[in-house]
């Protein structure tokens, strides 16, 4: 039988890290407007993702921890259901699943055996992006932008500055310069951390069902519910 307990330990300690990084990727991966010098680009990528209902893509995220000076790289597949799905499944160095089904977050860990619970409410996400993930609010009324130099591929670049105080300093946005399909994210924490995810492979519109976001653990997985202690 599934047994439930509150996180504690070194296990759940790590846990929450991961928690944290995916709250800044998840910021940088969906941030999609600003109030940038250059509205027509801003309006144009809104207006396209504000058709795309759903998507897949393979993903590489790169994390660059400033208080050890270390890096840490990952790999896997994201799906996103919108309103307010989403799964991530990283393939590499570990596996694990963290997904979102709108009113909660779920994230497994096979190595560990365990599958922790938490609520998806304003506390766990800066309130702007979570407003973009569930299909409600104008990021540009939050952020002050600006349009950055094409990169090295020629992609075409958004540097977003919240308005009111956040848990990062900046997100970048990285789009093709002709389809404005995604291709990478970039954040910068309030502590020097720097977590990019560049994304391959992106299909859309393709019929995702909402049981793809359901999480199933085998028997004798111990489940921490953070939602009891509510």
């Amino acid at each position: 039988m599934i047994s439930s307990r509150l996180a504690s330990g070194p296990r759940a300690a790590r846990g929450s890290s991961v928690w944290s990084r995916l709250a800044l990727c998840l910021c940088a991966g969906l941030v999609l407007g600003n109030g940038a010098p250059d509205p027509v680009l801003i309006d144009s990528v809104q207006d396209r993702y504000a058709e795309v209902k759903d998507l897949t893509a393979a993903f590489e995220q790169t994390a660059q921890i400033a208080s050890i000076g270390k890096t840490e790289s990952s790999k896997g597949q994201v799906k996103i259901l919108r309103p307010g799905r989403m799964r991530w499944e990283y393939t590499a160095p570990e596996e694990r699943v963290i997904a979102l089904d709108g009113t909660t977050i779920r994230m497994y860990l096979p190595e560990d055996e365990q599958l922790q619970i938490a609520p998806l409410d304003a506390g766990s996400f800066p309130p702007t992006a979570l407003d973009f993930l569930l299909g409600s609010g104008d990021l540009r009324s939050s952020f002050e932008g600006e349009e950055l130099e094409p990169n090295a591929r020629g992609e075409r670049g958004l540097r977003l500055r919240p308005r009111r105080d956040a848990s990062f300093e900046f997100l970048e946005i990285w789009v093709d310069p002709t389809s404005l399909q995604l291709r990478e994210s970039i954040v910068l924490d309030l502590f020097g951390n720097r977590t990019a995810v560049r994304f391959d492979a992106m299909r859309e519109n393709e019929g995702i069902e909402a049981s793809a976001f359901e999480v199933q653990v085998p028997e004798g997985t111990d489940v921490i519910d953070l939602r009891e202690d509510r």
